[in-house]
């Protein structure tokens, strides 16, 4: 039996392993284009399965690529799951960053997508 990776799964992942993925640029690219098969209950049902900061990253990238209707549910897991700020950049220091209050992000890092 082949298993395969939901499209939920793949976005998490996608973030949470950001430098395998070449790099948050490269992530959100493919997020703008995978958004459209996500649903938002998956997604936030998946999320259950992976570091808080995944979906906190996670639901930043989709806004940052405009792709809001898929984050609503995700957001509540956020709201009521994160303790602390996680950086964006999981690599780099949070220290001093401006902060995304809505995800509880430092935003550590300039992401520039292709659209």
């Amino acid at each position: 039996l082949l298993q395969v990776a939901s499209p939920e799964a793949t976005a998490i992942e996608l973030v949470g392993y950001q430098k395998h993925a070449g790099g948050l640029d490269n992530v959100a690219t493919v997020l703008s284009e995978l958004a459209e098969t996500l649903s938002s209950s998956m997604l936030a049902e998946e999320a259950t399965r992976f570091p808080v900061a995944w979906a906190q990253r996670l639901g930043y990238l989709l806004d940052l690529v405009e792709q809001y209707s898929v984050t609503g549910l995700l957001l509540e897991f956020v709201e009521a799951r994160a303790r602390r700020i996680a950086p964006l950049e999981a690599a780099l220091p949070r220290k001093g960053a401006p902060r995304s209050q809505k995800w509880k992000l430092a935003i550590n890092s300039e992401v520039e997508p292709d659209l």
